[in-house]
């Protein structure tokens, strides 16, 4: 039988992590109608603009390969879903894991459909860059009143 010395440092440490988990997952829930987090269990920030041609959005996903991310368009909705892996098994001390891991899911509602044949993808230093031209035709505006 091995005897081991109580450390009150990792059991915070431990109870910080619970907490966090506890926070993401209840926040993850949560939907918003111009930037919709489903229910993975942590969201990359992001950033989206538009320009008079384009929708652009920048995601940090450090750690990530492409390989492991998706992106769909499907009319005025662009999806991107994918996972970041852990270290495997965790480590039987540690002092801080601020880092989530596991699957992601946002969702972008837009105000005008995009053209999914050209939509551009760039994955570089950890940001995934997005860019969506918008439709030309039924629905699309040069200038916004």
């Amino acid at each position: 039988m091995t005897v081991r010395k109580w450390d009150p440092l990792q059991d915070l440490l431990v109870l910080q992590e619970r907490m966090n988990r506890l926070f993401e997952e209840s926040f993850a829930g949560r939907l918003d109608e111009e930037n919709l987090m489903g229910t993975g269990s942590w969201a990359p920030l992001a950033d989206a603009y538009e320009t008079a041609e384009n929708y652009v959005v920048d995601l940090e996903l450090p750690g990530i390969t492409e390989d492991d991310v998706e992106v769909q368009v499907d009319g005025d909705t662009l999806t991107v879903r994918g996972e970041r892996r852990g270290l495997g098994q965790r480590p039987d001390r540690f002092h801080r894991m601020e880092r989530s891991q596991g699957a992601f899911l946002r969702v972008f509602k837009l105000s005008d459909p995009v053209d999914p044949d050209r939509v551009t993808a760039q994955f570089r230093d950890g940001v995934l860059r997005l860019e969506l031209p918008k439709l030309r035709g039924r629905g699309w505006r040069r200038e916004r009143e």
